[in-house]
């Protein structure tokens, strides 16, 4: 029976002790990690992954590693200032927790910088804030030396003249170069996709005249091999002529006028739209161009600037290669396209023909003979898509109406007085600033002579008549008199 005893006993310890050991094993918390193999220069990211049995209140984690082989950049999954990161050892306490949260998640991204191992140790402990829940976890980092590189590509090759003929690229290794006359020599220089190649064959080509070849070959990191061939031809002094005539030729924006070189100015973005205008689109020598086209279908303008870039102006073209600079004047706002006089024979009096400068542009004009009407000059111009006679303030740059000039030239011409239509309300007789033109002035003159002579007339009629009548009845009242003479005598005698 003892025996009996004994052996429920010791069997019931053993089972309190294999228990008991059970309960030691069994963590609150846990927490994972991973390592990996990397090449030096390749970014390693370590993951820290925490759970616990109860919400958090907060973590603290601390990490052992080798610095010489990893170097920390950045931890995620916490602030950068709640991160300590000194010798080979990182801190940090995470205590953004809320509604019971029981895990925590994290990342260490490292560099690696130098081949070795590193094991990265974690420990974890997280708090509910009355318990503790640790818990740690290990990663195995090796780093090593990154394999030669077997890149025997160039990534680009530059001359000191010409372009490479089809465009460089990486994996044609035969080029053309053509050259004019006067290039002697040519630079070569390449430069490596990976930066552990190296190539020969660069440098400054001497050039004769014809066929003249330059080979780049590239050496890998591996010792693989690759080579560029560079054929660069120079010209005969008549094959640069006929190249650069076709060229010129070729160019849809070049234009050549009285033997200076222009350009046609192909971008919305730089030409300043008038009113009247609209953009639109011209083609020369196969390509679009950007024009203005007047919205009543009388005017298409280019706009051209010369060599230099600068002194930008309109023109008009006449089939394909035929530009007319367009003189304008721009006045309140607007754009007044000077255009010739309709003038058949003489002018009007009180004008007298002027050439002035307005606008930088040397204009044929008509000016006023009254010296107090000289900064004033008579224009032609078309504008609101209308052509008319103006009158251009060369002092306050203004442009009005000039009626009574146009309305001199049509007589002049014998050319019925049309009416101006525009709404415009003018006076008759007053000229320019309410002051009488000068053919309105001669005109009052010459009406002012008739009337004086026709009351001179009428003057010298009626006295005329006047000295008639009084003749005529002269003797009719001398005997008048002669009547009271008598009837006064009568009176006396039958008053005696």
């Amino acid at each position: 029976m003892k025996r009996i005893i004994k052996s429920i006993f010791s069997l019931t310890l053993s089972l309190g002790v294999i228990m008991s050991l059970f309960v030691m094993k069994v963590s609150a918390a846990s927490a994972t990690t991973r390592g990996g193999n990397y090449e030096i220069g390749q970014s390693v990211q370590i993951p820290v992954n925490y759970t616990a049995d109860k919400g958090l209140f907060a973590v603290e984690v601390n990490v052992d590693y080798n610095s010489s082989v990893l170097r920390l950049d950045s931890v995620s999954g916490v602030s950068a200032s709640d991160v300590q990161n000194g010798n080979g050892n990182i801190k940090f306490i995470d205590d953004n927790f809320s509604n019971g949260s029981k895990k925590g998640s994290y990342t260490l991204n490292f560099t690696a910088v130098a081949a070795g191992n590193s094991n990265v140790s974690i420990s974890v402990n997280g708090s509910d804030g009355e318990k503790e829940f640790p818990a740690s976890t290990s990663a195995a980092v090796k780093v090593t030396k990154p394999k030669p590189s077997s890149n025997a590509n160039l990534a680009s090759i530059k001359l000191s003249n010409g372009s490479l003929s089809p465009a460089f690229n990486a994996n044609t290794t035969s080029y053309n170069v053509t050259v004019k006359y006067d290039v002697t020599k040519i630079t070569i220089t390449g430069s490596v996709a990976d930066g552990g190649a190296t190539y020969i064959g660069g440098g400054t080509l001497n050039l004769n005249v014809g066929d003249n070849s330059r080979t780049l070959t590239v050496t890998a990191a591996d010792g693989s091999k690759k080579s560029y061939t560079v054929n660069v031809k120079r010209m005969t002094e008549q094959e640069t002529k006929d190249a650069e005539e076709a060229a010129r030729n070729a160019n849809p924006l070049l234009v050549t006028i009285d033997g200076k070189d222009y350009t046609i100015v192909n971008d919305e973005d730089e030409i300043t739209v008038p009113k009247g205008f609209e953009l639109g689109k011209a083609e020369r020598r196969g390509k679009e161009i950007v024009v203005l086209n007047d919205q009543n279908g009388k005017y298409q303008l280019f706009w051209l600037v010369d060599e230099s870039g600068e002194n930008g102006a309109f023109y008009t073209r006449e089939g394909e290669d035929k530009f007319t600079r367009v003189n304008c004047i721009n006045a309140g706002g607007k754009m007044y396209i000077i255009e010739p006089f309709d003038i058949q024979s003489g002018l009007p009096e009180g004008y007298v023909e002027s050439d002035r400068l307005i606008d930088g542009i040397e204009l044929d004009t008509y000016g006023f003979i009254n010296e107090e009407l000289k900064d004033f000059y008579i224009v032609k111009c078309y504008v609101d898509g209308n052509s008319a006679y103006y009158c251009f303030d060369s002092v306050e740059a203004t442009m009005q109406r000039a009626f009574m000039f146009d309305q001199a030239i049509k007589e002049i011409n014998s050319l019925p007085v049309d009416s101006q239509g525009d709404g415009t309300t003018s006076s008759s007789w007053l000229g320019l600033n309410g002051k009488p033109e000068a053919t309105t002035i001669i005109f009052i003159l010459l009406a002012a002579v008739l009337i004086i002579i026709a009351i001179v007339v009428i003057i010298v009629i009626v006295a005329s008549n006047k000295k008639r009548y009084y003749d005529d009845e002269f003797l009719s009242i001398a005997d008048s008199d002669n009547l009271f003479d008598e009837a006064s005598e009568d009176d006396d005698t039958d008053q005696e």
